[in-house]
């Protein structure tokens, strides 16, 4: 147990650092929209480009890691939706916002440094993030976010614009459009020149601690509710770092077998805390400290449920 947590240990010690330098203001507030633009648009497309272009197009998509990922997330998503719904009785604005942060994990800023560490595959890790962020990208998310914009009354709007505007964000997102390129120089066997893949490298060896860092300094920037609904807090932890992981596992037990260190970074991005715009995505519906708490508390008992995650996956 005790080098599980010295495995895991460096992730939240990067955390802390954030944390620390926000706090005596080495990252000030009005800097961090620009860091995360750096991570999103610069550090993990590297990542993904590098990763994805060194890797035959037969073996980028694992069929049975997608669907056991994605029927993980839709089933915690629902049960999650249905719990806060039917249990609850909360309306379908909150109970969606309970259940997105139930169910769409950091697997860019979190899950992706702890597979990394704790594995040591660094092509696995750059293959698991890229499925995962497609079916985050493309399945979860964008149903998410079509139930809220219902929730908040947008049902007497057109349809086609909801589904447009959702399928905009889509198109829009540099990850996306990272792994289509990436998909493209493997498909046609095209080799990078050797000053843009040594740039991918270089910017692939920050990518993970300056991620790591701005988790930490995001967390810093929060301000926590003093008044806790403890009761819908814990649905979305509870959901977050124990549904969810269960749910993959449990499908990829169902499924017939895959590569056993993509098993594994499936589970582990699934116990990833829920993604760091969490909070962003409250505040247009009137859920900013709600989402910011939730995510602060999350990521914090995170340290322990990913432990336990990594021990019972056998370190």
């Amino acid at each position: 147990m005790l080098n599980i947590f010295l495995t895991i240990a460096p992730v939240f010690i990067l955390m802390g650092l954030g944390y620390f330098a926000f706090k005596v203001q080495l990252i000030k507030a009005e800097a961090m929209p620009s860091l995360g633009n750096i991570i999103l648009y610069c550090a993990i497309p590297a990542v993904m480009i590098g990763g994805l272009s060194k890797i035959h197009i037969s073996e980028i998509i694992e069929p049975y890691f997608m669907l056991a990922y994605g029927l993980g997330l839709i089933t915690c998503l629902l049960i999650s939706l249905w719990i806060a719904l039917k249990l609850k009785g909360n309306g379908l604005s909150l109970s969606t916002i309970q259940a997105m942060g139930a169910t769409i994990p950091n697997s860019m800023f979190v899950g992706f440094p702890v597979v990394l560490l704790s594995l040591g595959q660094a092509n696995s890790a750059s293959l698991g993030l890229m499925m995962a962020v497609l079916v985050e990208n493309l399945l979860i998310l964008p149903l998410a976010l079509i139930l809220l914009e219902y929730g908040a009354g947008q049902q007497a709007a057109s349809k086609f614009a909801i589904w447009r505007s959702v399928g905009w964000r889509i198109l829009k997102n540099p990850l996306i459009i990272a792994i289509a390129v990436g998909v493209i120089l493997s498909l046609f066997n095209i080799p990078l020149p050797k000053p843009i893949s040594q740039s991918l490298e270089l910017l692939a060896k920050i990518s993970a601690g300056l991620a790591l860092l701005f988790i930490g300094a995001a967390l810093a920037n929060i301000k926590p509710q003093t008044k806790l609904d403890g009761s819908n807090l814990s649905l979305v932890v509870m959901g977050k770092l124990i549904l969810e992981p269960l749910m993959v596992a449990f499908f990829i037990m169902l499924l017939p077998a895959f590569n056993p260190i993509l098993q594994k970074t499936a589970i582990l991005m699934a116990a990833a805390p829920m993604m760091s715009i969490y909070p962003i995505i409250g505040e247009r519906y009137g859920f900013r400290d709600f989402c910011a708490s939730t995510l602060f508390v999350t990521t914090l008992l995170s340290f322990l449920s990913l432990a336990v995650v990594l021990l019972l996956l056998g370190g």
